[in-house]
């Protein structure tokens, strides 16, 4: 059951981090500065 949970959140985190380097090279093909401002 540990086990079962635990590779859940390692899928997750994986998960999170291809969408943050999806969106880091979105942001790189556009106007970055301006646009990450708007976003936090």
């Amino acid at each position: 059951m540990e086990q079962k949970t635990n590779q859940k959140g390692i899928t997750l985190i994986a998960l999170i981090i291809t969408t943050i380097f999806s969106y880091d090279e979105k942001l790189k093909s556009s106007n970055n500065k301006g646009f990450l401002l708007t976003t936090i």
